[in-house]
């Protein structure tokens, strides 16, 4: 009995050790990160993970890397591998979502949003980014509910209250949207982006046929932010339905000048079409 004891302390101090040095490798990779010493950190939770291929943190942590280099699928992989071990982190969860979210896959990362939400409704900002996520495949009506339901948690969420504003011109609820555009203007009147408030009531204004309070807005966006080229591009096509050709070809070419076309908000739509047509 005298030999068995030692045995079995000795099986149980590694066992022990087995966790902390998971741990440490954890911790480790995490500080070379903050560190900006990226691949180091790689290869931290790397090692980790072949000499303790049963700790979910590692995998998580290597999964981060993988989705700031774009590695996407490697990324949802190491994730998932996370949650198989540790299946109740919601945070791990989040970043699977998110991952889904950037590799375009959108009724994925909607489908683990949908599981946060189940399990923790108060989760910050899920109903915003399941509704982004609706957005993107069109499915307005859900990401207004969604945002509604964010709206009532975090009632002065001004991103999700801008992006419903948007949600209901899409779904022709122009009366509700603007007196939404009335309540941002005047509540958030510091926010850092108001420029591109008052370009898309612009664009509402124009889809409702009313070009001058749209140009009026749009002025107010370049008064804001004076070398804004999505705003020139707008006020290019009021201009346009105003017959005020000049003008129009005047703040066309100075929103290519800009470097308009290579915003990823700008496309090549009908109004683009006929600038380009009259003012060559």
């Amino acid at each position: 009995m005298r030999k068995i004891v030692p045995i079995i302390i000795l099986l149980l101090i590694t066992q022990n050790l087995h966790s902390q040095t998971a741990d440490e490798l954890n911790s480790q990779g995490i500080e070379l990160a903050k560190k900006g010493k990226i691949d180091k950190a790689f290869s931290t939770f790397d090692n980790a993970i072949k000499r303790y291929p049963d700790a979910p943190g590692p995998y998580s942590n290597r999964g981060n890397i993988y989705r700031m280099r774009k590695e996407f699928d490697l990324a949802i992989n190491d994730y998932s591998k996370s949650l198989e071990l540790n299946p109740k982190n919601l945070n791990v969860l989040y970043s699977r979502a998110n991952t889904y979210l950037d590799s375009e896959d959108f009724q994925m990362a909607i489908s683990d949003y949908t599981s946060i939400i189940d399990i923790e409704p108060l989760f910050p900002d899920i109903y915003f980014d399941r509704a982004y996520a609706n957005i993107m495949l069109k499915n307005y009506k859900e990401a207004k509910t969604d945002l509604e339901a964010q709206l009532k948690i975090d009632p002065k969420d001004f991103k999700s209250l801008a992006n419903l504003i948007n949600i209901k011109t899409q779904l022709e609820l122009f009366d509700e949207a603007l007196s939404d555009y009335k309540k941002i203007l005047t509540e958030y009147p510091n926010q850092p982006n108001l420029h591109i408030v008052y370009n898309n009531r612009a664009n509402l204004y124009q889809d409702i046929n009313e070009y001058q309070k749209a140009l009026e807005d749009i002025n107010i966006a370049l008064q804001i932010k004076r070398n804004y080229d999505i705003g020139f591009l707008n006020r290019a096509g009021i201009y346009l339905k105003l017959e005020q050709k000049k003008q129009a070809c005047k703040d066309f070419k100075k929103a290519l000048k800009l470097g308009v076309e290579k915003n990823d908000h700008f496309k090549i739509d009908e109004d683009c079409e006929k600038l380009k047509k009259n003012c060559e």
